[in-house]
């Protein structure tokens, strides 16, 4: 955040009530707290603990301009943040503001929303907290009004948010979560650099040579991909040759052009496919589809119920996203790939038969 305020000449403010220390946006202003007759420059406002009212603050900062140039924004940037489980309570205001935004003949800023503390590594604040399906709600607008920024480790986000900025997309969600892993050696694991994110979708793991092909992984979440990169010998050691793809955000990789695309993923990747994510299996929508994937994925919600709580580790091994269910899994779904093709290739003919 201070970042922000140093590329924004000081114009970048944070609403966050409480969570502001939590999520990381207290001490991201240059200037402090804003009063109005103490300290004017400050950008950090203070705020209750009403999400709506809040998120309706920072729309109310972003959709004032002072140019009279249509094509250009002058105004001032913000953001609200507040639990992934607690983002349907700025659904309605932000609708409206995309509504407002989308029929404005002026360019107006960008309303930024922090989804943090997301997913089951919020542990113990237990269920209530959790926001495994709650995040889904920043699913529900017209394509090319949000993007959905989903980074694994530190290093991904002012990437993955940089590139969010360079577009004119009038909601930018940023979707973290809680644990403080330790940030990767991707050079001794043999995966991208963290500025891959910026592309929405990057390979961790291509195909590898000899084996037969056995299908698409994609990932999504921090323990999920932590968790994945900790079984990757063991993938090698088994002979699963399996391509694994971070799934960042569905929005900055449909803006890469086509070849990048097809070298990711291709027609075949979104059916020939599992997921591993930290959400709910019906978020990741945008990677894959199918009539078999559920059935080889792991999610959040894998056995449609609502997780518990407790320590990190208690809460991820019952979300089957520890490395053991990971790695079971990846088994099961290269082992049987036979089996899901031909009951693929079966709905097919029934399909054609009709």
């Amino acid at each position: 955040i201070k970042w922000m305020n140093y590329v924004t000449d000081g114009r970048f403010f944070t609403v966050a009530a409480d969570l502001s220390e939590s999520i990381n946006v207290e001490h991201g202003s240059l200037w402090g707290h804003y009063s109005p007759t103490d300290n004017p420059l400050g950008t950090r406002l203070k705020a209750p603990i009403q999400e709506a009212g809040n998120v309706s603050t920072a729309i109310g900062l972003v959709s004032q301009s002072a140019s009279v140039d249509p094509e250009k924004f002058a105004g001032v940037w913000a953001l609200s943040g507040t639990y992934g489980a607690f983002t349907p309570l700025m659904y309605t205001p932000a609708r409206v503001w995309s509504q407002q935004n989308q029929d404005s003949k002026f360019r107006m800023g960008v309303l930024h929303i922090l989804a943090a503390h997301s997913g089951p590594e919020t542990a113990a604040d237990a269920r209530t907290h959790f926001g495994i399906f709650e995040t889904g709600v920043t699913q529900l607008f017209p394509e090319g009004q949000v993007i959905d920024l989903h980074p694994w480790e530190y290093n991904e986000v002012p990437v993955v948010l940089a590139a969010a900025f360079s577009s004119q997309v009038p909601i930018v969600v940023l979707h973290l979560t809680r644990p403080a892993i330790e940030i990767p050696d991707r050079v001794a694991l043999g995966i991208p650099s963290h500025l891959a994110a910026a592309r929405g979708a990057y390979v961790l793991r291509p195909f590898r040579d000899g084996p037969p092909k056995a299908g698409t992984v994609y990932v999504r979440g921090t323990m999920a991909t932590h968790n994945l990169l900790r079984v990757l010998p063991d993938l090698d050691r088994l002979e699963l040759n399996v391509k694994v793809v971070a799934a960042i955000s569905p929005q900055l990789f449909a803006t890469q052009d086509r070849a990048y695309r097809e070298s990711v993923v291709g027609p075949a990747d979104r059916l020939d496919a599992m997921v591993v994510t930290n959400g709910a299996f019906a978020l990741m929508r945008h990677w894959a589809g199918g009539p078999r994937v559920r059935e080889y994925s792991l999610s959040a919600d894998w056995d449609d119920r609502w997780r518990t709580g407790g320590t990190l580790e208690e809460v991820i091994e019952e979300a089957h996203l520890d490395a053991g269910h990971i790695l079971e899994a990846i088994r099961r779904f290269a082992v049987e790939r036979s089996q899901r093709l031909g009951a693929l290739r079966d709905d097919l003919e029934s399909v054609l038969g009709r």
